[in-house]
């Protein structure tokens, strides 16, 4: 059986433009908020909640798939999932995704996992061995 490991980083990967257009989004949402409120403590706390909610497109992400599962690191936070939590993997343009249902169902976003790659192809392939369909 195959294994993958790859470090996936949105702000490198994507274009400038829409990297600086996302900087100037939440820099004019912070000041505004600040503004608002006339305080430098809210720009600032809007500022870190906004920076903390895009934390994936800023801070790279690494990925390991090999026969145990598939884990993922990010910020220093370490989490495996088993290959048994998964029933179905899903090609995207920038990625697979791998979800806990045999078919699509609503509650993919919050069980599946999105794997964001440069080589969903490759990925696909490696995700594929070890996905247990259960039809």
């Amino acid at each position: 059986m195959q294994s993958a490991t790859w470090v996936s980083h949105p702000l490198r990967e994507e274009p400038v433009a829409k990297s600086v257009a996302l900087v100037v989004i939440i820099v004019g949402v912070a000041l505004i908020v600040g503004a608002s409120f006339q305080s430098r403590a809210f720009a600032l706390v809007a500022l870190v909640l906004l920076v903390v909610a895009m934390a994936r497109y800023f801070f790279s992400t690494r990925y390991v798939l090999d026969e145990t599962g598939v884990g993922i690191s990010h910020w220093g936070v370490n989490r495996h999932y088993a290959w048994t939590n998964f029933h179905r993997v899903a090609r995207h343009p920038n990625g697979v995704f791998l979800g806990a249902f045999a078919k699509p169902h609503r509650l993919d976003t919050f069980r599946g996992q999105f794997l964001r790659a440069k080589n969903p192809d490759e990925i696909y392939h490696v995700a594929q061995q070890y996905i247990i369909d259960p039809a």
